[in-house]
Formats: C-alpha cells, structure tokens, sequence
C-alpha cells in the first residue's frame, strides 16, 4: 500500500507539471546560409507538450519547397533520490524537422510558424536566411548527394559528389573527353578536406587512403585539382622545361567517369562516392561544391578546342539523423539502436540475508549504438520491485569495447529460496526497422532470514548473541496414598462452591476477553514505543561491532516509526521516513551521516571509525530523535 500510495503521488505530480509546464517553440536551421538550388533543415521543437500537438502551419512559406521528415517525441523523465527524497523530473516536448528549398535568391524568411495544442494556437516569429544566387548555365552541373536524406543511428549511407561536364559533339565526343589535359578544373570540397574536424558524431572513410589512389600518376589523363592539395615532386620530366620544377603544383586528382545523358543533352560525370556511418542524432550537412576553371566548349572548323572559363557552385545536402519511430516503442527502451544486442546479468552472490546489499551487473552488448543508450531504470519494472528493493540512484554505468555495463544494489525483502526476475531491455533493431526487447536469465538466491528480537526488557541482540535454550526435565511423579474405606464419594463443600461459581466466571472472562485483549496490546504497544530508547541505548553501549550498531538502531526505528522492513532499511530509507514522520531535516541527515559511516565500514575493514565514540553520537542524537517524534504525535 505504501509503494502504491508512492507511486500515486509521483503520478499525479506528473500529470500536473504537465498542464504546468509552459508551452514554447524554438527554431533552429541547419544551415544560416545557403546558395540558391541548396536546402536546409528546418527543426521546430515543442517544449512543454507531446500529446495533442497538430502539426505546425508553414502556410508563410509561400517562396520555398516545404518537404515533411517527419516527427518523434522528445519527452523524457528521470528519478533521483536526494537526501532521502524521492524526486521524478519529467520533461514534455516533440519535434518536427521540414527540408526547406527557396526559389528565389536574396533574404529568405522562414516564419511565422504556427503551432495548435490542445486547441491553443501557438507563433513564431521565425529567423532569416541568406539564400546566394548563382549564375545559370548548363556546361557544368556540380552536385552532393545522399542516398537518404533521413537515416537512423549507426545506419550506413554514401554521399556522393558529382560533376557533369557536357559532352564534346560528334564526332569528337566517342574519344574525348570535354577536360583539357594540362589545365585540371579547381574544385573546393570542405567534406573532402583533411584538415577538416571530423565530427564526434559521424564516421566517415579514411580521406588519406582514398586521395592516395586517385592521383593521376601519368600527368596526361583529364583530372581536377582538389582543394589546396600540392606536392613539391617532378610529376614528370617534362616538368623539366616547364619552369621551376621544384615549385609547389596542384596534385591531379583522376575522377571516375561515365557518359550520361541529363535533361535531354549528354555529359561525362565525375563522381567520387564516401561511405558514412553516424552514431549521433542530428544534422549532417556535406558541401557545397564549387568549380572554377576552363573546359572545352565545343571544336572549331580548324578542329581546335573552345575553351569556356566556368564558375559554379553545387548545391549541399543535409542529412538528417533521427531516432527511432514512436509507434510501438516499449517503456523499457533505452535508446540503443542496432542489430544482434545481447543483454546478461549476474548477482555477486547466490546465498545472503533478508537485507543484505547485492551488486547486480548488467551487460548490454552487440552491434548497438553506445553514444545514444541510457541507464535502464530497472526499478519500473514491477516483477522485479516484487521481492528486491532496486536502487536507481545509486547506479553506475561503464562504457566497453562493444556495449555498455551497468552495477545496481539490490537487496532481498523477503526469506527463502527467491528468483531474481529476468530484466526487460529494449532496443529498435534496425536491420528488421522494428522494435525488440531483450531478456535476461532468472537469477537464482537464497536468502536466509535475519534474527530479528524485540523484547519489552531484554537487550537487542544477533544470532550470535542468542544464548543456547536448556532442555526441560520431566516432573516427578507424586504418589497419593489410597483413601481410607470410610471416606465420603463426594466431593467437598469447597470444590462444590468453586464448580457452581465456574460457570458464571467463565461467561465473564468471555466477556471481559475483548477489552482486555486490547488493553494488553496497548499496554505492549506503549512499553515497546517507550521503552525503545532505553533498549537501543542499553545494546549501543553493549555493542561491540558496527553491525550490531546499525542493527539496533534499525531495530529502534522500526519500532519507534512503526515500520514494517525494519531489518532492510537503508540510510536513504530511514531519512525518508524521518521527514515523513515531521523531524527536522538537520537532525534526519545527521543520523543519515552516522548510518552510512556504519555501513561503509561493515564493507570497508580499513575504515576508521571509533566505535565508541559512533555509539556515543548514536545515543545522543537518537534521544533528540525519539523527542521530536514524541512531539509530533
């Protein structure tokens, strides 16, 4: 009932800071500047709601291609236990990304955007963009492209870069190409720059390796110059008697080339393709490209080459990294995306105590994003709170080679031979595009009880304390001797009178049985409440290690507070219930501070702790205790 209330209370919480939360949307462009032809991505996000959002109203955007993404939820929650208090912070929000592509040069505004939720409509003013024109022609068409525009994370995707030159006429056309051999075309590509800082988020290929095999070793074949690439070698011999040979020259970079025929005119393509792979959400923007230089035209009739000095500029392109759908995303997912998880958990021990503290290790490895997976809460899944106290706070999470292991403490509630559940992991395995929950082995415990000894007079003592019980002997056999022949066969006048007077007697103490039970009760009720102090001061001043301090001061609290786990409370826990009960903070932290030196030092031999002086403390401030709880009755 307790848990339940708990969890009521933290509902209904989050359902208030819900309509409590203040409704915001914020604008952010991948891009502040593009040319004309490129797009942007435009993210809307909805701060403060998720459920009954329509989507925004781009009706503005009258000058522009608007293409729809999609939409994902961007709420969160999370549970954190601060000096004993249970505290649920809950975030609300939903975004919407849009691909934006003006039609016009010059200051493009994006606004105002329009947002209805739950029948409110929420503006935008919106933010500007600079969109740079270009010069139209059709002998160069320089380009970036993705194989999606929208991937997930740890997706694989290639990004090519096309340059399409158009073709010589016939007949020249079959064994030319429209290059000139010694003037290779600039081209400024930042993504193919090796300087460049690779982001965190993104792996690409290795740009060393790959400029390596495409350098025209001949110096003869058509080629393209790329960024600022120089080498100071002779290409060739004829080199020679072309000036300095030891001055510093572009390095020819040979494209592959196909002949394709784009809007009805042909061209040669040079393409160069690059595989990626992003382990982060986000936007990924790869261009733009520009060309600069001269290209043959067209042939003459001395059949010389036309040459034509071009500058362009190929349009970027965004690609945008998005999370799993939120259609049948179950509550325990972490976030990870992938394929062929595997998840295994261990406890450090399979025999213990009611009570004592366990390390549950939890393993989540395989082929899965690690930047984006997050703790499990394990502590949610109720068939696992059912026999164990899970503690989330406190838990810790280390990054491996493959995956990411989690330490929780865990402690069992109850005695016998106990099964910790299988923990529920889910993950969106993208090679099926569908969601998976991963399940660990059950694990088997046995938990012996703790001896648990709460007596009007008698100090607290452990198992070890226990005094061993003496056998009883039988009672010796009285011999009567045999009645004398004249003695009366009735009984005497005593046993008469105690025979009539039985009946009535019985009757009363039926009836007095009732009053008296409850009197006894609370007669037992008040002398274990009142008399708790003098028991818990008797056995800290007789203790003569820190568990049988930390064993009686459970035991005081438990019986002062009127809990029924005296036996598994932890520091947090008997904190918590101090406040609850209305003691001052100060005074329930500073217990707190003693509890926890005395666990530390039951799993840390080489403490140093004076056990005299921790019973001391334990006595003074547990008899300020047990006067403010007298206060608040």
């Amino acid at each position: 009932m307790q848990r339940l209330a708990i969890a009521s209370l933290l509902f209904c919480f989050s359902f208030a800071s819900l309509f409590a939360a203040e409704v915001t949307l914020n604008i952010q462009l991948s891009r502040q500047a593009i040319y004309l032809g490129e797009s942007v991505n435009l993210n809307i996000s909805v701060e403060g709601a998720d459920q009954g959002v329509s989507a925004p109203d781009l009706s503005a955007l009258s000058r522009a291609e608007v293409q729809f993404l999609g939409a994902h939820s961007n709420s969160r929650s999370s549970i954190s236990v601060i000096n004993g208090r249970v505290k649920r912070e809950i975030y609300q929000g939903r975004v919407f990304a849009y691909q934006i592509k003006p039609l016009a040069k010059g200051r493009f505004h994006v606004g105002p955007l329009r947002v209805k939720i739950a029948g409110k409509t929420y503006q935008h003013p919106g933010v500007a963009l600079e969109v740079t024109g270009i010069e139209q022609q059709d002998f160069v068409l320089a380009k970036v492209s993705a194989s999606s525009p929208a991937i997930l994370v740890e997706e694989p995707f290639t990004v090519t870069l096309s340059v399409a030159v158009a073709d010589l006429p016939e007949p020249y056309a079959k064994d030319n190409e429209p290059l000139f051999a010694n003037l290779p075309p600039q081209l400024s590509v930042d993504f193919l720059e090796l300087n460049r800082q690779q982001d965190p988020g993104l792996k690409g290929p290795d740009l060393n390796q790959l400029l390596n095999g495409l350098i025209d070793q001949t110096g003869r074949q058509p080629s393209f110059s790329l960024n600022n690439y120089q080498s100071r070698n002779m290409m060739n011999v004829g080199s020679l008697f072309d000036g300095d040979p030891f001055q510093a020259r572009p390095i020819r970079f040979r494209l592959p080339v196909t002949r394709k025929k784009i809007n009805g005119k042909f061209y040669r393509e040079y393409t160069l393709t690059l595989n990626y792979v992003a382990s982060k959400e986000g936007d990924y923007t790869f261009g733009p490209v520009t060309f600069k230089g001269k290209i043959i035209a067209g042939v003459n009739e001395s059949q010389q080459a036309i040459p034509q000095e071009i500058y362009t500029i190929g349009p970027a392109v965004t690609v945008r990294v998005t999370p799993p759908p939120d259609e049948g995303r179950p509550d325990c997912f972490i976030g990870a995306v992938g394929r062929n998880a595997q998840a295994t958990a261990v406890l450090d021990a399979s025999l213990c105590k009611v009570g004592d503290p366990l390390t549950l290790t939890l393993e989540v490895t395989g082929g899965v994003s690690i930047s984006n997976m997050r703790t499990p809460i394990i502590g949610l899944q109720p068939e696992l709170t059912r026999d164990f106290r899970v503690y989330d706070e406190n838990v810790k999470s280390e990054t491996l080679a493959n995956g990411k292991r989690f330490t929780y403490q865990v402690r069992p509630l109850r005695e016998g031979t106990l099964e910790f559940p299988p923990v529920k992991i889910g993950y969106y395995n993208s090679e099926h595009r569908a969601y998976e929950i991963l399940t660990t082995q059950p694990l088997p415990l046995q938990a012996k009880p703790t001896t648990q000894i709460a007596t009007a007079s008698g100090p607290l003592t452990d198992e070890k304390g226990l005094e061993e019980s003496q056998a009883s002997l039988p009672c010796g056999i009285t011999v009567v001797p045999l009645a004398k022949m004249n003695d009366t066969l009735c009984p005497s006048l005593q046993r008469m009178l105690l025979l009539v007077l039985s009946g009535p007697l019985a009757c009363l103490l039926l009836l007095l049985k009732p009053p008296f039970g409850r009197f006894l009760a609370n007669l037992r009720a008040y002398n274990r409440t009142t008399g708790a102090l003098r028991r818990v001061q008797r056995a800290c001043h007789q203790a003569k290690t820190p568990a049988q301090l930390l064993q009686a001061t459970r035991y005081y609290l438990a019986e002062r507070l009127g809990l029924s786990s005296g036996i598994a409370l932890t520091p947090g826990d008997a904190t918590a219930a101090l406040i609850a009960r209305g003691i001052p903070q100060k005074l329930a932290l500073e217990l707190q501070t003693l509890l926890v030196q005395l666990e530390e030092a039951l799993y840390r031999p080489d403490a140093s702790l004076s056990l005299a002086d921790c019973a001391n403390k334990l006595v003074k401030t547990l008899a300020h205790v047990d006067l403010e709880v007298e206060k608040c009755k």
